[in-house]
């Protein structure tokens, strides 16, 4: 009996000492079983298509009208977290890494506009045969989005910006103020330090992040360093606000939803959408930041259901 409890406890030991060692050592690890676990819930499932000169990889899963999301700067097709979960009982969903982003390709001959983004996603759409879709987009995914909607309005059933780039806002953001004076930017970086400043920029509430995990973005942030600088070049060289002139080009019903507390881009923005609009509905949310589909997820998913139903 002692000998039999005694055996037990070794073995429990054990398992809780191999988990300390995968909670410090493999931190990437953990978060690909989390991503795993998240696309399971919501019914996704992983796929590639060769379009042109990029690989794409993405998630599908669902049935329905089609949503489209299209990522932010620096994020990836999982970077959704739970809030698509919301929408996979009555919609297709479909979720791509960018060009340059996440699993798809990276060539460094190639440009990384937004101009040439919106031709490549116009591809990847023709590729899987979308006719018309719901298009989603996120702060540099929203203006690809925004874009893609002024440029194909026949292929856009209804537009969700959340947090969306592409226009000049009255005011800069904390972050856009810094890269003024001082030439830095917080999307940026190779430390632990640069990895909690960039958190303290997308958040109101910061969540608590364990340092094995800061270290582990860290490291993720250093070897994406190089590559994701000549596309913020792109994005410059390009122009930050083209998507300002080309609002009134688009005629699909519009959700803009903008964290009041953005400290990336500044909550005035959204005033450009809703003069530039046809036909917008904004909506701001108190005592949140950059990414209100996190931070906010409840209210935003009630919000963003409540204007789809709103579009039937």
């Amino acid at each position: 009996m002692v000998k039999g409890l005694k055996a037990a406890l070794a073995v429990c030991l054990a398992l809780a000492g191999a988990g300390l060692v995968v909670y410090f050592w493999f931190p990437g690890f953990i978060l690909d079983c989390a991503k795993q676990i998240v696309r399971w819930q919501a019914g996704l499932s992983r796929h590639t298509l060769q379009v042109d000169d990029h690989r794409w990889v993405y998630l599908e899963g669902g049935t329905g009208e089609t949503l489209l999301f299209v990522h932010g700067f620096g994020m990836e097709k999982d970077g959704w977290g739970i809030f698509p979960k919301a929408f996979s009982r009555s919609y297709r969903l479909i979720l791509p890494d960018l060009p340059g982003f996440g699993e798809n390709s990276r060539l460094e001959s190639a440009d990384y506009d937004v101009q040439s983004q919106v031709k490549r996603l116009n591809h990847f759409v023709e590729a899987l045969a979308l006719k018309r879709f719901h298009l989603v987009g996120s702060s540099m995914g929203g203006y690809i989005a925004g874009y893609y909607a002024s440029e194909y309005p026949d292929k856009v059933t209804s537009l969700a910006l959340f947090n969306p780039a592409g226009v000049n806002s009255p005011v800069l953001g904390d972050m856009w103020r810094r890269h003024v004076e001082t030439g830095e930017i917080a999307l940026l970086y190779k430390t632990e330090k640069g990895f909690e400043d960039l958190l303290s920029l997308l958040f109101y509430r910061v969540p608590p992040v364990p340092r094995p995990f800061k270290k582990y973005f860290a490291q993720h942030g250093a070897s994406n360093y190089v590559f994701y600088e000549k596309v913020l070049r792109d994005l410059e060289q390009e122009g930050k606000h083209e998507l300002e002139g080309r609002l009134s080009r688009v005629p699909a019903r519009t959700l803009v939803v903008w964290g009041a507390n953005d400290r990336i881009l500044h909550v005035s923005g959204a005033e450009k959408f809703r003069e530039g609009l046809k036909n917008v509905k904004v909506v701001i949310l108190d005592q949140c930041g950059h990414v209100p589909f996190f931070e906010k997820r409840k209210e935003t998913t009630k919000i963003y259901q409540d204007f789809l139903a709103g579009l039937k």
